[in-house]
C-alpha cells in the first residue's frame, strides 16, 4: 500500500487529464471520419477542462486539506488507460467511447474509494467532491455518446 497527499491525488490526476486531452487531440488531427473527430475534440475539450477543474480545485482547498495524507491502494490504472488509448483504431467510434467510459468510471471509483479510506473530514469531503464531478462528466458523456450515434 501506498501513501500519498490529497494533493499529490489532484497533482496526478491533473496530469492524467493533461495527457489523455493531448492523446485526443493528436487523434483528432488524424481523424477522417466527421463524427469520430467530433467525439475526439469533445474528449479533448473535457479532458482539458477536468484539467483546468483540478487545479481550481486545488486552490480551493486548505493547506491542511491539501497536505493530509490518505492510503492510496492499488497502484492506479492511469498507465493502463493511456496504452489501451494509444492502441485503439481510431476509425472505431465504439472503441474510442468504450476506452472515454472506462477512464470515467475508474476515476469516479478512485474518488468514491479514497473518500471512503479518508482519515480526516476534510480529505473525505474533497474526494467526494471529485467523485461528484467525476459521475457528472461520466453521464454527460454517456449523453453526448448516444446522441453522436444518432448524427
Amino acid at each position: 500500500m501506498r501513501y500519498k497527499t490529497v494533493e499529490d491525488v489532484l497533482r496526478e490526476g491533473r496530469d492524467f487529464h493533461a495527457r489523455l486531452a493531448r492523446q485526443y487531440g493528436e487523434y483528432e488531427q488524424l481523424a477522417t471520419d466527421k463524427r469520430i473527430e467530433l467525439l475526439l475534440d469533445q474528449l479533448r475539450r473535457r479532458e482539458e477542462s477536468m484539467k483546468f477543474s483540478l487545479e481550481n480545485f486545488h486552490d480551493d482547498l486548505t493547506p491542511g486539506a491539501l497536505h493530509t495524507w490518505v492510503q492510496f491502494a492499488p497502484e492506479g490504472r492511469e498507465k493502463e488507460l493511456l496504452q489501451r488509448l494509444r492502441n485503439i483504431d481510431i476509425n472505431n467510434l465504439d472503441e474510442i467511447a468504450q476506452v472515454a467510459m472506462d477512464v470515467e468510471v475508474y476515476l469516479s471509483d478512485q474518488y468514491r474509494d479514497l473518500a471512503q479510506g479518508a482519515e480526516t473530514q476534510s480529505a473525505r469531503e474533497a474526494f467526494e467532491r471529485l467523485e461528484e464531478l467525476e459521475e457528472l462528466e461520466e453521464h454527460t458523456l454517456s449523453i453526448n455518446l448516444f446522441n453522436l450515434r444518432d448524427y
